[in-house]
This record gives C-alpha cells, sequence and structure tokens, in this order.
C-alpha cells in the first residue's frame, strides 16, 4: 500500500502541472507586457529630457531678452511720460 503523501502527491499532480503550465504562461505575457511598458518609459523619460533641455533654452533667451530690455525699457517710459506730459499741456 501507498503512503498517504504519494496517493496525494498522485491525485494532484495533474490538476498542478496545468496549474503550473498557465501561470508560467501569465509570467511570460505579465513579463513581456513589463518590457514593452519599460520601453515606453525610456521613450518617453528620453523625450521629457529633450523638452527640458528645450525649455531651459527658451527661458535662458527670455532671460537675456529681459536682460537686454531693461535698459531701453527705461527710456521708453522716460519718453512716454515726456510725451504725455507734453499732451497735456497742450
Amino acid at each position: 500500500m501507498l503512503p498517504p503523501d504519494e496517493v496525494l502527491d498522485a491525485h494532484l499532480a495533474p490538476h498542478l502541472a496545468q496549474q503550473q503550465s498557465q501561470l508560467n504562461a501569465k509570467l511570460q505575457t505579465t513579463q513581456a507586457h513589463n518590457a514593452k511598458l519599460f520601453e515606453d518609459i525610456k521613450r518617453q523619460r528620453s523625450e521629457i529630457e529633450s523638452l527640458v533641455s528645450l525649455l531651459e533654452k527658451v527661458l535662458e533667451d527670455v532671460s537675456n531678452t529681459n536682460q537686454m530690455m531693461d535698459g531701453v525699457v527705461d527710456e521708453v517710459a522716460r519718453e512716454t511720460r515726456t510725451i504725455e506730459v507734453e499732451m497735456a499741456e497742450s
């Protein structure tokens, strides 16, 4: 007579093998999906880095333009006030 453990193992083996096969298939599907997601994330990170670099350049241009305009704006404001005073006096 067989021991209870062997009888149980023999009884469960086909079911467990089927479950193992299904789990392996799910694992492979999940791994493939994760690999695709990882590639998408790497592509998006690269795109983000490119956009951030472009934004930094734009902000640098704006800053440089502001510095260039500092002297001009003061002069334009002075001229505008002078013209307003002259127009008010006429």
